[in-house]
């Protein structure tokens, strides 16, 4: 169950065995003392002012803690330890996991057996779900490597009929693949609701700036519209009242409207006839008013993340002007990540990645006025996660800080998840067993 993350964890000279996978049924008393709630140390707050030890922790109403977090440790372990405080309070898991591609350039256990690897997911996404509220969302980014085994595996977990949508991404012009010659450009992006009928998606942000009003139109500002339709029964001309000229729906289409709905619309204003036009240019406008748009927003769609922003490149340029050229491979654009939780999310929400990486999904939350979770048990969260976020927090320009005017400020809490204990479970003997300590090591209350 422990499924050792790290390359170092398949090491026999260090473990004497590639991996720890207890079973639930041979082993059930491991399990229960793996999953009760561990001991956190080393709590430590940053903020505008810097670094800060936390003496005391400042309690949300619903219990959960005012700050947003970041763990590290094994995030299975971490999953169980935050449950109890948790369970049923957050909006979206967003996680970016190991693809088990085998791939020597990254951190984490690439390269695990297929079978393990799908148990390694199985045991995170289960206790996952039991973080979720009742309108909560898990997204999980995966290559084709993958995809089909974990599309089936999340349909067991979370449910087939919970499945949202694959959102694609295009990572990247060219794969170079001339073994193959088939060239692959593109990621998943697995979306899964606890409850799809508490949900409304949104994509990017509709704009404006067409809608304009020259002909002071009581209706208020409005652009010009396509009136045809690749479907539809209506098929007749119209005469331009100036020019003489005559219009029809453009090939293997038809009007969206019929003739007397097209008489209410001239009488009406909604049509407006050209005195003269250009070539392959209507003789009339259609007017689409933008008091009529029902939301502010683009529906959230795969074809939209074909975008140049949500690629690789941007965000390893977006990386190297935080820390230089340090070696983390492949990080995410901060624009996809904002898509995502912007879809998913309102200010307040409470965002959880426990494959936290370079720290982009922290970054982002902390930007869009998110509460976040982060976990990560590699030795470079400090260095880079950590560096990362409270470069966020005096008001670093990177990423989507300018589109979101982003000037600075909050904070996040820094723990460590205790490994004494944890040795102490891997140790332990039936009946020799010592209990665990208390899930936090210092009392709640206000400042």
């Amino acid at each position: 169950m422990e499924g050792g993350q790290t390359k170092e964890d398949q090491k026999p000279k260090l473990l004497g065995r590639q991996e720890i996978f207890w079973n639930q049924t041979l082993a059930p008393d491991e399990i229960d003392r793996l999953f009760e709630p561990k001991v956190f140390t080393n709590w430590k707050r940053y903020d505008q002012d810097g670094e800060k030890l936390v003496k005391i922790l400042d309690e949300e109403h619903d219990g959960t803690l005012k700050d947003n977090l970041i763990i590290k440790g094994n995030n299975l372990i971490a999953l169980h330890s935050i449950n109890k405080l948790y369970g049923g309070k957050v909006k979206l898991i967003y996680i970016d996991p190991p693809y088990n591609t085998g791939n020597d350039g990254f951190g984490y256990n690439d390269s695990f057996n297929h079978s393990t690897w799908l148990t390694f997911m199985k045991n995170r996404l289960e206790v996952a779900k039991e973080l979720l509220r009742d309108d909560g969302l898990i997204v999980v980014h995966i290559d084709d490597n993958e995809q089909a085994y974990l599309k089936v595996l999340m349909d067991n977990i979370m449910g087939r009929d919970h499945f949202v949508g694959d959102l694609i991404r295009k990572t990247k012009s060219t794969t170079n693949d001339a073994n193959t010659g088939f060239n692959i450009q593109h990621e998943n992006t697995l979306i899964y609701a606890k409850n799809k009928s508490q949900i409304l998606l949104v994509g990017k942000k509709k704009t404006f700036e067409n809608y304009k009003n020259p002909d002071d139109d009581p209706n208020g500002p409005w652009a010009s519209d396509n009136p045809s339709a690749r479907s539809g029964d209506y098929y007749f001309p119209i005469r331009n009242p100036f020019t003489g000229k005559i219009d029809y729906p453009p090939e293997n289409s038809h009007w969206r409207f019929s003739e007397n709905r097209l008489q209410h619309f001239i009488t009406s204003g909604r049509v407006k006839f050209r005195k003269s036009h250009k070539k392959n240019q209507r003789g009339f406008i259609y007017k689409r008013y933008k008091k009529e748009i029902k939301s502010k927003y683009n529906l959230l769609g795969s074809l939209e993340t074909a975008n140049n922003e949500y690629m690789n490149q941007v965000a390893t340029k977006e990386k190297n002007m935080l820390f230089g050229k340090v070696d983390f491979a492949y990080p995410k654009p901060e624009a996809f990540s904002s898509l995502i939780i912007n879809a998913t999310t309102k200010p307040g929400d409470i965002v959880l990645d426990f494959f936290l990486g370079s720290g982009t999904t922290a970054a982002v939350a902390h930007k869009m006025g998110r509460k976040y979770i982060g976990i990560e048990q590699m030795d470079y969260v400090e260095d880079i996660a950590v560096k990362r976020l409270k470069k966020v927090i005096q008001g670093e320009q990177g990423g989507v800080s300018k589109s979101l005017d982003w000037k600075g400020g909050g904070s996040f809490i820094y723990c460590l998840l205790s490994t004494v204990n944890l040795q102490k479970i891997l140790k332990a003997t039936k009946g020799k067993f010592l209990m665990p300590m208390i899930q936090w090591q210092m009392p709640f209350g206000k400042n």
